[in-house]
This record gives structure tokens, sequence and C-alpha cells, in this order.
């Protein structure tokens, strides 16, 4: 086998692969292997009938364009690992010559990472971190903790904005009772807007015991079709009226929400740990800063298919998260009255901007030999664990595997480099 590799322009790359009549036979061997059990000939079993009367039925032809792709498959993706080229977009193949009595041919044609000159990326400029935190920054944490460990208390009083309401609804459209609009000892806050129209509104001002028929229209856009612009009726039997009692902030509340025993020591350690939080968050805002300096001064001619894969993966991952939220992108489309070539449009921007960060990142590693740090890697481990609620120490052994290292190094390559960004930066 013989691989040729030329460059077209500045971003993109023909590979011309060249395979031995005798490899490429035992590739068709393989594709007759795989469609046998499939072949139905008069006098054969399913899945018996030999090769040569298989030719003899279909022709042979019937088992060359498997035979041609397994080849491709066999050999494509090794002769690009061994040319180093970076492929940025599934390639363009041409069959130049698939002859089972000759050698095969092809030609894969890729768009790669064009060659680019760094612009300046040592020394610049980017500002000081000046953190203040104020009284209203540090009350405002604290009522958040308040708000989290507030109690519900049942009231013998009408019901206002902000209670929490216990109640049974039966819901009915047309007169018919619909398919998903019943339940039982349901707590609804007032005011959330979790329920449909006014809903909510039409339970303020009222009491334990109260039977009340509340008149909604469903959302023309609602996502249930056959609900959606109908008028419907909800017969609510109120149950109990709930209000939320916040604790009072004081030492005891603090020793009990936290490992101090005073007030002040809670604010200071809330002062502290609020101006460590904005110091990073500043600290990533610059670091983007910089690269976004670096990527504008350096030329990257990009090929249109780059950047049309690189949309295609951002819209896979994004059909993705919205498949979490029980739609996908095609139904987030028509809600939102778009094309999918509209919306492929206006990620285009954002997906060039991805594509030239991570060359310009890449470059700067190379030319600079960096790598992540087994600390970011300790850290970042640390951090992992706390997300999934398990001992540091026991989860970083599970790691402790070299390739999983080596993985997680990589993921981390791209910080790496904006750390090396930030600290070759003049700070003024």
């Amino acid at each position: 086998m013989s691989c040729k590799v030329e460059k077209i322009g500045t971003n993109k790359a023909k590979f011309t692969i060249q395979i031995d009549n005798a490899s490429f036979l035992k590739a068709e061997d393989k594709a007759f292997n795989k469609e046998k059990s499939k072949l139905s000939v008069p006098g054969f079993r399913k899945g018996k009938v030999t090769k040569e009367m298989a030719f003899k039925v279909y022709g042979r032809n019937a088992f060359l364009e498997e035979a041609v792709n397994e080849c491709i498959n066999d050999t494509y993706y090794d002769e690009i690992k061994k040319s180093n080229e970076k492929v940025l977009a599934p390639p363009k193949i041409n069959v130049i010559q698939a002859d089972v009595t000759k050698d095969f041919i092809y030609e894969a044609e890729v768009a790669i990472v064009p060659e680019i000159k760094l612009g300046k990326y040592k020394g610049l400029n980017s500002k000081k971190v000046e953190i203040k935190i104020s009284d209203e920054d540090v009350d405002k944490r604290i009522e958040e903790e308040r708000q989290k460990n507030a109690r519900l208390v049942v009231v013998d009083r009408k019901s206002k904005k902000g209670d929490t309401v216990n109640i049974d609804f039966d819901g009915y459209v047309d007169d018919k009772q619909f398919k998903g609009g019943k339940a039982e000892n349901y707590d609804l806050v007032l005011g959330s807007k979790s329920f449909i129209d006014n809903f909510e509104d039409q339970l303020v001002d009222k009491s334990s015991g109260d039977e009340v028929d509340v008149n909604v229209t469903f959302p023309d856009n609602y996502g249930e079709k056959s609900l959606a612009g109908k008028k419907a009726l909800f017969k609510v039997k109120v149950h109990e009226v709930k209000e939320k009692q916040l604790p009072e902030v004081n030492d005891e509340f603090v020793s009990e929400i936290s490992e101090f025993e005073t007030l002040a020591e809670y604010k200071d350690d809330i002062r502290k740990k609020l101006t460590e939080l904005r110091e990073r968050q500043f600290k990533e805002d610059e670091k983007g800063k910089l690269l976004d300096e670096v990527v504008k001064n350096t030329h990257i001619d990009l090929a249109d298919e780059a950047i049309e894969a690189q949309i295609d993966e951002m819209l896979y991952n994004y059909n993705n998260r919205l498949r979490y939220q029980g739609i996908d992108l095609e139904k987030y489309l028509e809600m939102m009255k778009k094309t999918k070539e509209e919306f492929r449009k206006e990620q285009r921007p954002n997906a060039e901007r991805s594509l030239k960060n991570s060359i310009v990142l890449e470059e700067i590693a190379k030319v600079e030999h960096i790598e992540a740090t087994d600390e970011m890697v300790d850290e970042e481990l640390s951090n992992m664990a706390r997300s999934y609620g398990m001992d540091v120490e026991q989860f970083k052994k599970s790691y402790a595997n070299p390739e999983d290292t080596k993985r997680l190094k990589d993921d981390l390559l791209y910080p790496a480099v904006l750390n090396f960004l930030y600290d070759n930066a003049k700070i003024s």
C-alpha cells in the first residue's frame, strides 16, 4: 500500500491511497461474508451460499461497493494519523480505480488545520484585578442562606402572593377531563408562574377548605397540541395555606448552617470566598480577552468545509441538550419560527471563532511546549470528586490509570495555555 499527500492551497490536502489487489480481494471476501446471511439462492440454505455462486447469481459488482467501503475504512484513518495532518472535516472521497483485477486507488480530499504565523501572544496588556466586596454583597449571600433554611408553616388566614397552597385540582376542556390535568395534595407557590395563564392569581385571597373554579386558556404554543389555545376549567380544593418563615440572622443561625460560631466570623468568611470567586472570574474574563487579541492578530485561513463540520458538531451537541428538556432541535426551531438553514447561519460566527481559538491555543502549546501541570490535574480531580459528592482521595485513586491521567491532561491543555497567556501578560 502507498499513500501520496498533496497540499491544496493553504487549508486542504489530498490523500491518494493505493491498495494492492490482494488486499482488495480480501476486502471483497469480507464484504461477501457480511452479506451472505441475507442472500437467498435456490439450492442453498440461507447463509450457506458459496461466494462463486453468489457472484454468479447476483453479479460480482453487487459486492463491490461494500468492498470499497471496507478498504477505505481500513486505511483512511491510519494514513491520516501517519501524515500528522489535523483533519477538521469529513473527507470527500473520490474512487479512482475499483477493479477486482487491479490495485484499488482512491482519493480523500480533506480540510486541514492551515499553517499559521502566530500574532503577538506574550507581553499583551491586561488589567489588574481590583475586587471590592460590599456589605450588600455579603448580606445578599446571607439572605440566600436564609431562604434555603426557610420553613413552611400552616397559617389560618387567606392566601396571598408568596404563600404556598396545598390543593387538589381537576381540569376540564369542553366539559371533559384531560390527561395530566388532575393532581392531589399539590403544593403550589402563588406567584411562581409555574402554572399557565392566571391560574395562580385566582387562588389568591382563598382559605383552607375553599372550593374554587379556575378558568384559564392554554397558550397557542402549548406542548400538548390537543390543548393548545383551548379554554379550560379547573375545579380546585384548597387544603392548606402555608407561609414561608425565615430564620433570624444571629449567632445561633450561623452555628446551625456553618462551621462558625459567630455572625462576624461567618461574614468574614463570606467576604473572603466572594473575593476569591470574583478574582477567578475576573482572571478568566481577562484570559478570554487575551486569547481574542491573539486570534485577531493571527491570520487563519479556514476551509469552508471545516466551519460547516464545526457547525454540525455544535448542532449535534445542542440537540442533545434539548433532549434533556424533552424536545429536539427540530421542535425547538419550529417554536422559534426558524429554519435549520437560518439557525446554521446564526451559528457560523461562533463555529469559526471556536475553531480559530482551538488552532491558536494548540499552536502556542506546541511552540512553548506547554502541557497541563500535575497541580492542575490534582485540582481538577478534587473539583470533580466534590461535584460527584465523593471522597477526594478515593476519587483520585480511581484516576490512577496513566491513560485516564493523560486524557485529563489533554482536556486541561487549553486552560494551561490560557494560564500561560495571563502569566506572560503586562498587568497594569
